[in-house]
């Protein structure tokens, strides 16, 4: 492998650059907070209250959350700790323990264990284990612990010396045998025994029973098996544990690529505090002794009852359990051309649909996940069907937006991670789901977000280079696999003892922690073993092997009964909750069943087939969904019936069935997060292979077999930079080329198919002709979508479509060698073209109603004259278009259901080159507002972006006046497009204005000088920062002839503590590049000053840059380089002098400026370090960068995605770029020299 692709946590002593008092931490290319950045507009953004409840050893380590006993953490007391088989509360006086067969605690309390005179106002966590926790009570005259584990029926106690130990028995029978204490029939028919050191006594006085423990400090309990019928016999063979504490509990494991076993090791320490035992009792779980190795150790004990089945009690310090994992993919392969009823072309539409969709600017970090997942999982077969076009648009999308949320910058409040010290976890804005306040469902977002970050670094080779560190936080955050580790806890979400996940940060309910969707946990640990794969770190991979494997085991013993010993009567075959001690089909937003089913299943992808690996399990669940849901009902509307889901859940057992199914309800509502083309694909490439066939696997975890009941389908991916061979278990090898997937089903021939024309006018033809590579082929099919439209078996191979009709037509061809073919890249032909509504161009001046956009000679005309990222029209008007439109009476043709990303054409008559106005009647019933929106004509912006206020609700409406719209005379096509919707639009008149419009950014205000203005209440002052405006004086005035400047003085608050200045406009660097100003300052040399650009109004959206002083005690210009930004909406210049150190008010805290300017080329002082010449740019082939005085050490180009296509390091003033692999486009150098890392744009014609 490639060793660019390495990210190994072992070696990766992460280089992060820390700002003064830890503000901002930089880590790799990205970065977090250290401090809490605000609310956003709506309120959220949030932290954990209250500090964590710890002492004893638990005190400087990671706050440990998301366990059965973190309520201990956050609360003064718990009411909901269940061990399995125990229950247990925390009370000021001590520890009452009970068993609740079922349930919460309620008022029970049959048995008080605590001190004489104990009366604290807390417990707390003094130390914790693997799957132990002991808790602490001292009110500084008294001083108890008890440790309880899961499986353990004991509990452990210790106390100071002079302390006496006081048990108070509400009910139950008592008897007192020397120092053994047994309470019979205490609640629920349970037993418990207290065994006081040998030789100890116990005293009653009432209900009340004390000892001294003969001098000694330590004593333990045990609840006794619900069968026990002789309880003396039983207390007495317990005792034999009774005096074994155990000191820590480990859980270990390993995983075998040759045979694919994971083996996890539970180990005891132990403090044996007398006689001659050294063993525990440990009660093992379903999921543990139904899986045990062959070399471990057996529980042969006594068996009690729970609620997570049978407990099962072994006489021993450690056990080993074995399970075997059995593959996961990315997606799967793309064989549903295999499937009879299967269109490329249709597949091809379904990507369309959703290819330019936008991310929302309002979510949370949980729907953020579902949409990217969304994309993901389309542009992977985006990619698979040659598609390159739709999956770097949707690469693009995640990339840009995943990057944001992986970058902090100074003054933002959303899409960013906050690390909060005190409770040792990273919480990322804006939250979901109570991921911020409660710390819950970490694993659910970050699950989204790793696996986000796995498809980048796949089509985005080097990716991980610049962000892996960043992403592999967010996996130490939910799952770090080191004990030592100093930020976060060990294996947060997972519990390695019940053997998955507890989505509650502080386990808040009464019922104790809980799980929901069990599936988007196990998408999490998918998401580790693809993210480790591809950056070549198997220490990641083989966690998430090791999460996933134990965490298929309980979620089918504990969520799916599959072996039916744990559901005692249950009308349902599975449940959508399991808490501490109950379980129920309810979720979180609803109590209907259907959901129950959905949220077990969802999201469905190439992570997700565990679920197919029990057939006779698929079959009843599907008879119950049929029976208990909506899913055979096409005209079902409910909510919460996930069609997709359910439909790709089926296909593991019918895909014949699911497919039907699928083509009755093409209307049906999509979920949130799923992605048609992916449902589609999925269906077909399952009835193409078959089953899953779980009995084979793979010495390589991404790969899985599939079996029709004729033929197996072996199935392998490689993220690597070699080929590589995977042997399955029945012996069968499949090799798989670099960084591909590979079946067995691979045919080595291929084709590209071209056409004479792609756009035509009505009963044109087209020539087409598809160039094939390989061996062996017997002839080549030409399609037009699902119609087979010849075949030619000679090459060349050509057809002649004859006269076309209006219509959209998506060609391919089939090229077979044999009765095996493989599927061209797919065409389209538009034949007719975009005509205005009316039949005649608007006129501007004039009014447009927004739903009078263009039409298509030739039907729908989506993605020609419009986009709309829904494929049903919500509003009615032109009902066979997708754009949501709607007649709102006064108001005209609306547009409304807006989303980031689409679009609408109108052709418009410009009677005049000239400036217009425009005004746009609007209502947005969203409290932010909507938009922004902006106008393009042919291809060129020719307004900023305009952006809508609240209006009071949906059918509200306003006026929205802008201007500088720059329009040429003659017959265009002018696209509104959308970058983020909340507005519905109404109609927009357009009036002449000026024979020039003012270019953006000319109006500022830019000078400013401080002779008239700006002036001291023109500062917006902030966090500590205070700016005024002054005359000239000594010393300043050696230097500087003005007659007034600007000064900051930085006194407390906070380390960005500065001051803002409103512009008149928002500043375009299309020309100007530059912002400069003049400063003196008594600061070191080498004071960090940041300028910051704004959106007024919108701090979130802004730019930022930092440069240093060079001097101290005398004037110098400083620049700040904004060419990469273009015309923009930042109308505020926020400045931040001394960033990341706290002000004082002195002389060093102090900081006058003068002549803030906006230029195109910086004086020669500084333009020799950015000067280069950069010939002929345009070019055909090659470009020539020369610089004046400084080497350039690397030069990086990159694609507009942002994607390096090429790299060379000169060390010289003078190098050439060969570009003539390159196609045509624009391209940056990113040039890196001793002064900086300086961006060129260069143009390959």
């Amino acid at each position: 492998m490639n060793s660019s692709k390495k990210i190994l946590v072992s070696i990766l002593i992460i280089l992060i650059s820390i700002n003064n008092f830890s503000q901002t931490t930089n880590v790799g290319s990205g970065s977090y907070t250290n401090s809490f950045p605000g609310t956003d507009s709506a309120g959220r953004n949030g932290f954990p209250s209250g500090s964590p409840q710890l002492s004893g050893n638990a005190v400087g380590k990671p706050v440990p959350t998301n366990d059965w006993w973190s309520k201990l953490v956050k609360e003064d007391h718990a009411d909901n700790l269940f061990n399995y088989p125990m229950t247990m509360k925390t009370i000021n006086s001590g520890l009452i323990v009970t068993y609740i067969p079922w349930g919460v605690i309620g008022d029970s309390a049959p048995i008080e264990v605590g001190l004489t005179g104990l009366n604290t106002t807390k417990t707390t966590v003094s130390d914790y284990s693997d799957w132990t926790v002991t808790m602490n009570w001292n009110d500084v005259s008294h001083n108890m612990s008890a440790t309880s584990g899961i499986g353990m029926p004991f509990v452990y106690y210790e106390k100071e010396s002079d302390d006496i130990v006081e048990i108070t028995v509400n009910s139950g029978s008592v008897t007192i045998s020397n120092e053994i204490l047994i309470i019979e029939n205490a609640t629920n028919g349970a037993d418990f025994v207290f065994y006081a050191p040998v030789g100890s006594t116990w005293t009653q006085t009432g209900g009340i029973y004390t000892s001294t423990l003969n001098g000694k400090t330590y004593w333990s309990m045990a609840m006794l098996p619900q069968s026990t019928s002789n309880v003396t016999a039983v207390a007495n063979e317990y005792k034999q544990y009774a005096y074994v504490f155990p000191s820590n509990t480990t859980t270990s494991w390993s995983y075998n690529e040759n045979n694919s076993k994971v083996t996890t090791t539970f180990n005891v320490t132990t403090d044996v505090k007398e006689g001659t035992g050294t063993n525990v009792l440990l009660g093992l779980l379903a999921h543990q002794w139904d899986n045990l190795a062959p070399s471990s150790p057996v529980p042969a004990g006594y068996t009690y009852d729970n609620v997570r089945g049978d407990i099962k009690t072994l006489d021993g310090n450690s056990f080993i359990v074995e399970n075997t994992f059995k593959g996961i993919l990315p997606t799967l392969p793309y064989l549903a051309n295999y499937s009879s009823s299967f269109s490329p072309a249709d597949l091809q539409t379904k990507i369309a649909q959703i290819e330019n969709d936008a991310l929302a600017t309002w979510t949370d970090s949980y729907n953020e996940g579902q949409v990217m997942n969304r994309l993901i999982q389309t542009a992977r077969i985006a990619d698979q069907m040659g598609n390159t076009t739709a999956r770097d648009k949707m690469v693009a999308t995640v990339k840009e937006r995943l990057e944001d949320w992986l970058t902090y910058a100074s003054g933002e409040v959303a899409f960013l991670f906050y690390y909060h010290d005190a409770w040792s976890a990273m919480l990322g804005y804006p939250a979901g789901h109570g991921q911020d306040s409660n710390i819950n469902d970490h694993h659910f977002h970050w699950g989204y977000f790793i696996h986000a970050a796995a498809f980048m670094e796949q089509f985005e080779p080097g990716w991980a280079n610049d962000w892996g560190d960043m992403v592999n936080l967010l996996v130490r955050d939910a799952a770090s696999s080191d004990r030592n580790d100093t930020q976060f806890p060990f294996l947060r979400n997972f519990s390695p003892y019940a053997g998955h996940c507890w989505a509650n940060g502080t386990a808040s309910f009464p019922q104790g922690n809980d799980q929901e969707s069990t599936s988007e946990s196990m998408q999490f640990n998918s998401s580790l073993i693809h993210w480790g794969s591809i950056t070549g770190n198997d220490a990641i991979r083989d966690l998430g092997i090791y999460l996933y494997t134990t965490e298929q085991t309980a979620v089918e013993e504990y969520w799916l009964d599959m072996n039916e010993r744990v559901f005692p009567s249950s009308q349902y075959s599975l449940v959508s909750r399991v808490w501490g001690n109950s379980y129920d089909n309810g979720t979180f937003w609803t109590s209907d069943i259907t959901a129950s089913y959905g949220i077990e299943l969802y999201p469905m992808h190439g992570g997700s087939l565990y679920l197919g690996q029990n057939l006779a399990y698929v079959q009843k669940i599907w008879d119950e969904l049929k029976q208990y849901t909506g899913i055979l009902d096409p005209n079902d509307t409910n909510p919460n019936l996930w069609h997709d889901t359910i439909w790709k859940y089926l296909s593991f057992l019918d895909p014949a069935e699911a497919i039907t199914l699928y083509n009755a309800d093409p209307d049906r509502v999509l979920k949130f997060g799923v992605s048609d083309a992916q449902t589609y694909h999925w269906l077909h490439a399952m009835n193409a292979m078959g089953q899953l066939d779980a009995t084979i696997t793979a010495n390589h975890p991404i790969a899985a077999v599939f079996n029709d009941g004729v033929d197996k389908t072996y199935v392998g991916h490689n993220y690597s930079d070699n080929p590589i061979t995977i042997t399955f278990s029945d012996g069968y090898m499949l090799d798989v080329p670099a960084n591909s997937m590979a079946t067995n089903k691979d045919v080595n021939v291929s084709g590209t198919i071209t056409s004479d024309i792609y756009e035509a006018d009505e009963n044109d033809s087209a020539n087409l002709t598809a160039t094939t590579t390989g061996s062996g082929i017997t002839k080549v099919e030409f399609y037009n979508g699902n119609t087979l439209l010849g075949e030619d078996t000679t090459a060349p191979y050509e057809y002649n479509t004859g006269a076309l009709p209006f219509g959209i037509y998506n060609m391919f061809a089939k090229v077979y060698a044999g009765t095996s073919f493989n599927v061209t890249n797919i065409i389209t032909i538009q034949v007719g073209n975009q005509v205005p509504y009316s039949g005649t161009p608007s006129a501007i001046p004039g009014v447009i109603e927004p739903a009078h956009y263009d039409e298509y000679e030739g039907g729908n005309g989506q993605n020609i004259a419009y986009y709309d990222s829904s494929i049903d029209n919500q509003g009615g008007f032109r009902p066979n278009e997708y754009v949501d439109a709607s007649t709102e009476g006064s108001e005209g043709d609306t547009v409304g259901w807006l989303s980031g990303g689409e679009w609408l054409e109108y052709t418009v008559d410009v009677q005049t080159t000239g400036c217009y106005d425009l005004s746009i009647r609007y209502a947005s019933g969203n409290t932010s507002g909507g938009g922004p929106i902006y106008f393009e004509v042919d291809g060129v912006k020719v307004s900023q972006d305009i952006i809508f206020t609240h209006t009071g609700d949906w059918g509200i409406w306003n006026t929205k006046a802008t201007s500088n719209l720059d329009l040429t005379a003659g017959i265009h096509v002018l696209r509104l497009v959308v970058t983020n919707g909340e507005v519905n639009l109404g109609r927009m008149t357009f009036s002449y204005n000026a024979v020039a419009c003012t270019p953006p950014g000319e109006n500022t205000g830019l000078p400013f000088d401080f002779e008239t203005t700006p002036t001291t209440t023109d500062f917006n002052n902030f966090d500590g920062g205070t700016a005024t405006v002054e005359a000239v004086s000594g010393p300043q005035s050696t230097g500087n002839t003005s007659g007034k400047l600007a000064k900051i003085v930085r006194d407390g608050g906070a380390t960005w503590a500065g001051a803002k200045l409103e512009l008149n406009d928002g500043l375009n660097f299309s020309a100007k590049k530059y912002i400069t100003l003049r400063l003196w300052t008594e600061a070191p040399i080498g004071t960090k000053v940041r300028m910051k650009l704004e959106e007024r109004g919108n701090a979130a959206n802004a730019a930022e840059q930092d440069v240093e002083t060079t001097v101290t005690g005398q004037w110098e210009t400083l620049s700040w380089d904004f060419s990469s930004l273009g015309v923009t909406i930042f109308n505020d210049l926020v400045f931040m002098f001394d960033f990341g150190n706290q002000g004082d008010g002195s002389a060093t805290s102090t900081f006058y400026f003068d002549d803030i300017q906006q230029v195109s080329s910086l004086g020669i002082n500084d333009f020799e370090k950015v000067s280069f010449k950069v010939f002929p740019n345009p070019s055909q082939s090659s470009w020539t960068i020369k610089t004046q005085n400084v080497n350039i050490s690397s030069i990086k180009v990159l694609n507009i995605l942002g994607k390096k296509v090429l790299s060379l390091s000169p060390n010289s003033r003078e190098t050439k770029i060969d570009g003539f692999s390159l196609k045509s486009g624009i391209y940056f150098a990113q040039i890196k020299t001793e002064t900086g890392i300086y961006s060129v744009k260069l143009v390959k014609k």
